[in-house]
C-alpha cells in the first residue's frame, strides 16, 4: 500500500507518476487528474497490439504495473525493436526461443542474470524474437555467451538500455531469423 499524494490516505488502487523509481509519487484512482487519467488512457491505448490483455485489461509486466513512466518507456522500447509480449512455460525461455517450443521435459534452470526476465515475439513475424532481461547488477556479456552456447539461432547482447531504469542492465537473447527487419 502507497500514502495518495492527493488524499493522504494508504491505498492499493493507483499508480506512480513521475520518473525515477524513488521519485515517482503514488496517486490513488479517486485523486488523479484529468490529465493523469488521461495519460493512463493513451498509454493502454498504445499498449494494444504490443501487450497482452485480460478482464482487468492491460497486463503490464512487474514495474509498468504501478510506474506509468515505465509504460511509456516500454512501448517506445517496444516500438523500436517491432516487438509485442510473448508467453512460455519454458523457464530460461531459451527453448522457446529456439524452436518456438520447449521441448525439454524438465526446464527449470536459468542463468543467474535473470531479473525482470519478459518474453517477446517479432510483429512482423509473429515469432519468438526475444527473451530480454534487466538485471540489477552489470553482466559479462561472456555470462550471457555461455548461456546460448547450445542455441546456434540465438545472439545476444548487453547494454545499458533498459524500460525497467533503476540502473539495471539490458540483457538482450535474440533469434536474429525471427527478429524484425526493422530493428
Amino acid at each position: 500500500m502507497y500514502d495518495c499524494e492527493g488524499c493522504g490516505q494508504s491505498h492499493r488502487q493507483g499508480l506512480l507518476f513521475g520518473s525515477g523509481i524513488g521519485e515517482a509519487k503514488w496517486w490513488c484512482w479517486r485523486c488523479q487528474s484529468t490529465d493523469q487519467k488521461e495519460l493512463i488512457r493513451s498509454l493502454d491505448d498504445r499498449a494494444l497490439g504490443v501487450l497482452n490483455r485480460d478482464a482487468d485489461g492491460v497486463d503490464w509486466p512487474y514495474g509498468p504495473n504501478i510506474y506509468v513512466q515505465m509504460r511509456a518507456d516500454l512501448l517506445d522500447w517496444a516500438d523500436r525493436h517491432d516487438i509485442k509480449s510473448g508467453n512460455t512455460r519454458c523457464s530460461s525461455g531459451l527453448h522457446w526461443l529456439d524452436k518456438g517450443r520447449c521441448a525439454k521435459q524438465e526446464c527449470y534452470s536459468k542463468p543467474g542474470f535473470y531479473d525482470h526476465t519478459t518474453t517477446w515475439l517479432s510483429r512482423t513475424t509473429g515469432r519468438p524474437a526475444l527473451v530480454f532481461n534487466q538485471p540489477y547488477r552489470h553482466v559479462d556479456p561472456a555470462e550471457v555467451l555461455d548461456s546460448i552456447r547450445e542455441y546456434p539461432s540465438l545472439t545476444a547482447e548487453v547494454g545499458p538500455e533498459s524500460w525497467y531504469g533503476a540502473g539495471t542492465t539490458g540483457v538482450y537473447i535474440w533469434n536474429d531469423g525471427n527478429r524484425s527487419e526493422a530493428v
